[in-house]
């Protein structure tokens, strides 16, 4: 349709244009003057320039779309990966300097807590924890069977957000509210475990 209307103006316009000269060079008077000319290039200039800018501002467009469907996409895609599926990726290499960092982490607070600073409490009842095939390892002392079920529970969770800060000082990044599959043991003996439908949430055996 553009197309079309920058057609009919341009032959417009050569029609004036020639009106306008064959007057001139016969000296004729005409009804068609140099502005009426002037006009009609003008006309043809502006479709021309519209034209132009129509099909960038929809390539523009349409690239614009694909990089934001393909960022959504990449974003939708990273907030899938749980922290397990992290974990589970890791080579023997990257899980060796994965539970080593746990450890040091642990002694750091565990040693803040002999301190007297109580917020690190949670960690004086681990033993050991770690990562295997199994899931998030957290070995507790003996000292552990004495705590209510709320307790045991923050003992656990606090195990989870360890485990969270080092999967970031891996450099993996993993959304906040994931947590890894976790199982509690005194010894050799299970004694309690997150549960799937909620992973900070805990069940516990019976003694």
């Amino acid at each position: 349709m553009l197309n079309t209307l920058i057609g009919l103006s341009f032959m417009i316009f050569l029609g004036l244009l020639i009106l306008w000269y064959t007057g001139r060079r016969r000296q004729n008077p005409s009804k068609i003057t140099g502005r009426h000319v002037l006009y009609s290039l003008a006309l043809v200039v502006v479709l021309i320039s519209i034209s132009s800018a129509i099909p960038s501002s929809t390539s523009e467009s349409n690239s614009s779309e694909a990089e934001s469907s393909s960022v959504n996409s990449t974003a939708s895609s990273s907030a899938k990966e749980t922290e397990n599926d992290i974990l589970a990726g890791y080579s023997a290499k990257e899980l060796k300097s994965y539970n080593s960092g746990l450890i040091d982490s642990l002694n750091e607070d565990q040693d803040y807590a002999n301190k007297g600073k109580t917020k690190y409490n949670a960690s004086l009842y681990i033993d050991t924890l770690g990562y295997d095939s199994r899931g998030l390892i957290v070995k507790v002392t003996s000292e552990f069977s004495s705590l209510d079920k709320d307790s045991k529970t923050a003992v656990g969770q606090y195990a989870q957000n360890l485990a969270n800060a080092q999967v970031v000082i891996q450099g993996d990044s993993v959304d906040e509210e994931s947590t890894p599959t976790t199982q509690i043991y005194y010894g050799s003996k299970k004694i309690g475990h997150s549960k799937l439908t909620n992973g900070i949430e805990f069940k516990w055996n019976k003694s």
